[in-house]
């Protein structure tokens, strides 16, 4: 999905921009000033929508090149690990978003630095997500957890040892002991990727129970005094941020609900999303409470596109905060990608927010100001000081936003379906070749089931591109005899295509080829690559220029690291292919083949102009 501007919207941006000054540390600031600051702890396809949307923003309300958002989340979580300690930093709570960011730009960069500032991190601190015992230790410390074993996929060498005994352990833990709102983002998506790691269903069930405990129970014996009756207020669409808040009102006489921890509970339905299958039955209650939630929360922005720490009372505290606006950010973008939230509707709320973030928080040096320092209620934000969470709030926006600013196509494969794989996160609906039922999607990702000496396709005909780069996860058995054919087609213009996969053979040696409508243009046994059952591979395809075309492409073991350089590259200037196409999936089973079909899984698709 190419995002298109009209001229004058392009030309009133360019004229704002000197208009918008970035605040910043005043003059005689020194980086140390920017240090972490100490506190007590107490409907239609989602191509049409999101370009519709697009065109229905306002010059002022433009979302930025890719580009651009990601090198202003690049700079914020720079400048931070230099300034506020990142070489030094623990694995507690207000660290650990700060590295989830570190890892999510990783990955949207490849950038090697941000894998080595994970590894050190993590080998710092032993990979030990225990912490000395408090009433918020539990999940406050396990939240190092989520970004370790997301840092496997960046080539770090992760130790999940540590964590694999505390998960165990963590087991027989209360619902009651998650009795703040905080503790959703930080532990509720370990629940179902343990039960994932671990095959055992003991783990699936927790988060279900914490949530529902914090939704409709919420006393605590750390609050005395404290009724039961739940920290989600219906009426509001939002959560106290424990139950001290439920009967309190503030100045104004309105409901106290905290903007941040709002925020921290919208990311986590966000991250919860992302690692649940929609089988599960805990899915449709986070889905309909972000959906909620992002109703809420826009209509309670500030025309600056920031909130207040104060969300009923924004002027108690009148001045914009950055790691609610950051975290709703980052929420209802995932939202939006992932069709979650209707995207004429929502696509302003976040462009608002974005710029309203990039005018008032972001200083040219890559200090991040207006964050509310280490709290529990509604408080003023600093100007002059920066703090690890909020800095880490603030580069998970960028790197989602970067996803919707950026992808032509995306599918998480989220859904079910069968008969076909139903309607992409971005790019339309699929469009399969071959036998409907051999077409499915369990939640986890699409099932491609091919017959020996059978071919199938799927195109997002949705998506026209004279370039891309196309990234996806495959796995599928190994043969027992013949070969599997796995890929991407990256350019498909009438029935002919170039298109990159892989070739596994029964004895789980690897080739990669690109190819133009299966004729292999080039060809190379991928070295120091065996591949076992059900492995899962990265493959990369890119297709760039015209007359001639440049085909590349390359595969690597999940959790190894990319590799630097294309490990096929072909060039093609066959007439009919030059111009722009659309993209898809691709298998083929060799006649040969043994067992009689082979079912190849494709997760994590993104598609996005080179």
């Amino acid at each position: 999905m190419k995002r298109r501007f009209s001229l004058l919207s392009t030309l009133a941006v360019a004229l704002l921009v000197p208009a918008l000054a970035v605040s910043g540390l005043p003059a005689a600031a020194s980086p140390a000033a920017a240090a972490p600051q100490a506190g007590p702890e107490a409907g239609s396809t989602a191509a049409t929508e999101t370009a519709s949307a697009l065109l229905a923003v306002t010059a002022v309300e433009a979302l930025p090149s890719r580009a651009s958002i990601v090198q202003a989340g690049r700079s914020a979580v720079d400048y931070f690990y230099t300034a506020g300690g990142g070489a030094t930093a623990d694995d507690g709570w207000r660290w650990a978003p700060y590295f989830m960011a570190v890892e999510a730009l990783h990955q949207e960069t490849g950038d090697p630095l941000y894998r080595q500032r994970l590894q050190a991190w993590g080998d710092r601190n032993a990979w030990n997500p225990e912490a000395a015992e408090t009433p918020t230790s539990n999940p406050d410390s396990r939240a190092a957890i989520q970004v370790w074993q997301d840092s496997v996929r960046a080539g770090v060498s992760v130790n999940l040892a540590p964590s694999d005994r505390v998960m165990a352990a963590d087991l027989s833990l209360a619902p009651s002991r998650y009795w703040w709102i905080d503790a959703m983002f930080m532990g509720l998506p370990l629940w179902p990727r343990w039960a994932d790691r671990t095959g055992n269903a003991a783990y699936q069930v927790k988060h279900a129970q914490f949530y529902s405990f914090l939704k409709t129970q919420g006393a605590t014996t750390v609050r005395p005094g404290c009724t039961n009756t739940g920290l989600f207020d219906p009426s509001e669409d939002l959560w106290w941020r424990d139950c001290k808040y439920v009967p309190q009102r503030d100045a104004l006489g309105n409901k106290v609900f905290w903007a941040r921890g709002n925020g921290w509970v919208m990311g986590a339905m966000a991250r919860m999303l992302m690692d649940l299958p929609s089988t599960d039955p805990s899915y449709a209650e986070y889905r309909l409470m972000l959906q909620r939630m992002a109703a809420r929360v826009a209509a309670l922005q500030g025309s600056d596109g920031m909130w207040r720490s104060n969300l009923l009372s924004p002027s108690i505290y009148p001045a914009p905060e950055t790691s609610a606006t950051a975290l709703f950010t980052y929420a209802i973008a995932y939202g939006i990608r992932t069709r979650v939230l209707d995207s004429a509707t929502y696509l302003p709320v976040v462009t608002r927010a974005w710029n309203g973030m990039r005018a008032t928080s972001l200083t040219s040096s890559g200090f991040l100001s207006h964050c509310q320092g280490v709290g529990e209620a509604p408080a003023a934000p600093s100007t002059t000081t920066s703090i690890a969470y909020c800095v880490g709030a603030f580069g998970l926006a960028a790197t989602e936003l970067a996803k919707l600013s950026g992808d032509l196509a995306s599918d998480s494969f989220g859904r079910t379906a069968t008969g076909g794989l139903g309607t992409a996160d971005i790019g339309g609906t699929w469009t399969t070749a071959g036998t409907a039922s051999s077409f499915t999607v369990n939640g986890r990702a699409a099932r491609i089931t091919t017959p020996a000496g059978s071919t199938r396709y799927a195109y997002l005909n949705g998506v026209t591109t004279a370039g891309s780069d196309s990234r996806a996860v495959l796995s599928f058995p190994r043969p027992t005899a013949g070969s599997v054919y796995a890929g991407l087609l990256g350019r498909r213009v009438g029935t002919a295509d170039y298109r990159g996969r892989v070739v596994v053979g029964a004895n789980g040696s690897v080739q990669i080829q690109v190819q133009r409508t299966g004729m292999t243009l080039r060809s190379a046994l991928v070295p120091g690559l065996t591949y076992s059952a059900n492995q899962k591979l990265n493959l990369r395809v890119q297709v760039t220029g015209s007359a001639p075309t440049t085909v590349r492409a390359k595969v690597w073991r999940m959790g190894s690291v990319e590799p630097t350089s294309w490990q096929v590259t072909a060039t093609d200037a066959t007439a009919g292919l030059q111009s722009a196409g659309a993209v898809g999936l691709y298998s083929y089973f060799s006649g040969s083949g043994s067992p009689s079909t082979v079912t190849v899984a494709v997760d994590d698709l993104s598609v996005r102009t080179p």
